[in-house]
């Protein structure tokens, strides 16, 4: 059975968060199957993938599912030990209006950039970002990226909102990946700026944050 999104008309704080969490963990690959016919037809894959069952549950499946009328479902993989909740949907519409509003299709990781919204709803986009590839970067807390525009993009925000930040390469596998991070010290900041929701992530900032 097929069922109707209903799309979003506008740029809004949950879009935006959306495209945040999408960009750090989603995944909207290039993908064809064959029928039975022995014809091939492209598939419209929207998959989120997540350590946390309860963040899928809690935040990222529900936040889908207001803003597009679509329940995804849940499936568990585990690799090299490791168990990830991944969160799956398939919608033609929604697709390709996430690829029209600016989502980066395809092997993302290296090239994804920000989507063209209003100023006002960064803070959320970059929030999303931080729900999925944010985390301790030494004693501080930051955003580990193989895109050197978004790296560009928190750096940015941080001195818009005066938040002292450095900025360092690393290199993996013949690649520079790119680290923007606050120091202890200032971690608060980025839980007042920018509208995080991992429970895990704000745990860590509140707990080494001065009291």
């Amino acid at each position: 059975m097929k069922y109707k999104p209903h799309l979003p008309q506008r740029w809004s704080n949950d879009l935006a968060y959306l495209f945040g969490l999408l960009i750090g963990d989603g995944s909207m690959p290039k993908t064809k199957s064959k029928r039975p016919n022995g014809k091939y037809q492209e598939r419209y894959h929207i998959y989120f993938i997540s350590a946390s069952r309860d963040f899928i549950d809690s935040i990222y499946n529900p936040l889908f599912t207001s803003l597009f009328g679509l329940v995804p479902w849940t499936e568990i993989r585990i690799t090299k030990g490791v168990k990830l909740y991944i969160s799956r949907i398939e919608s033609k519409e929604v697709y390709e209006f996430l690829q029209k509003k600016g989502f980066t299709i395809g092997r993302k990781a290296r090239i994804a950039t920000v989507p063209k919204m209003p100023m006002k709803y960064h803070i959320y986009f970059l929030a999303g970002l931080f729900d999925t590839d944010g985390g301790k970067k030494g004693s501080g807390f930051g955003l580990c990226t193989a895109s050197e525009f978004l790296a560009l993009f928190c750096m940015e925000q941080f001195k818009k909102h005066n938040i002292p930040f450095h900025s360092c390469p690393w290199k993996y596998r013949d690649y520079i990946y790119q680290q923007v991070y606050t120091k202890k010290g200032d971690m608060w900041k980025v839980l007042k700026t920018f509208p995080i929701k991992h429970l895990d992530k704000i745990a860590f900032i509140e707990s080494n944050s001065p009291q």
